[in-house]
């Protein structure tokens, strides 16, 4: 069969060198095939794991016949899907405030990752567990899934249509995290408005600001803007 591969070293059909980021966290880089350097592409969605799905996006493309630039065109102005990596506002004090869809181990860990590319001084997580059977399932892998943020704050488990059977909380997620990284900054609040009060108060100029989960947790992000304009 004929194969085409791609990736971030130069045994690759198609690969990706040079990378940088913006000031935005978003990846910049040269795409390279056996011809030499093709051409630049500067992507609108963070993070290495997007600089992956852009380059086998184009090596499809550019296999059949679209011209370089036409492809770096198109991917610049891709924005990603809602809830995925949504910057929400800056609040008056200068927080910056981004959104994702994020709720498994590995998305928060991906996620995480790229929002280092940011330019930031404290890394917030207001994290929401998404249904008590994953939670449940997952629980040592959440446990882990937190090294590269500063401040987690964490919500109650967003049921869904769930009934609380196992008797499980985010406290417990909470509590296991001070244990195993007690110098680690954690905090549980039942209501996304104590969230919101929380957070509105301690994150200073310059500190981010990312509301992470399945159910409603975008709100506490909505909740801390609104918060200037009282």
């Amino acid at each position: 069969p004929n194969v085409v591969t791609y990736g971030l070293t130069e045994g690759c059909d198609y690969y990706a060198s040079e990378i940088g980021f913006n000031q935005d966290g978003m990846p910049k880089y040269k795409v390279s095939n056996a011809g030499g350097v093709l051409c630049e592409v500067q992507l609108s969605v963070p993070g290495e794991h997007n600089i992956l799905n852009s380059l086998a996006a184009f090596a499809c493309c550019h296999l059949i016949g679209v011209d370089a630039e036409s492809i770096a065109e198109t991917l610049s102005k891709f924005k990603g899907t809602q809830r995925r990596f949504d910057v929400l506002g800056t609040t008056e004090k200068g927080v910056k405030v981004i959104d994702d869809y994020a709720h498994h181990p590995t998305e928060i860990k991906a996620t995480l990752s790229a929002v280092q590319n940011v330019k930031h001084e404290t890394l917030w997580c207001l994290f929401q567990p998404h249904t008590y059977t994953r939670t449940l399932a997952l629980f040592d892998e959440f446990v882990d899934s937190f090294g590269d943020t500063d401040k987690l704050v964490m919500a109650e488990i967003y049921a869904a249509r769930e009934k609380n059977i196992h008797k499980i909380s985010s406290k417990e997620l909470v509590d296991k995290i001070k244990e195993k990284y007690p110098e680690k900054e954690v905090h549980f609040y039942e209501t996304l408005d104590e969230i919101a009060d929380f957070v509105y108060e301690n994150a200073e100029a310059g500190d981010l600001v990312l509301t992470m989960g399945a159910g409603d947790i975008y709100q506490a992000g909505e909740k801390i803007l609104a918060k200037d304009n009282k």
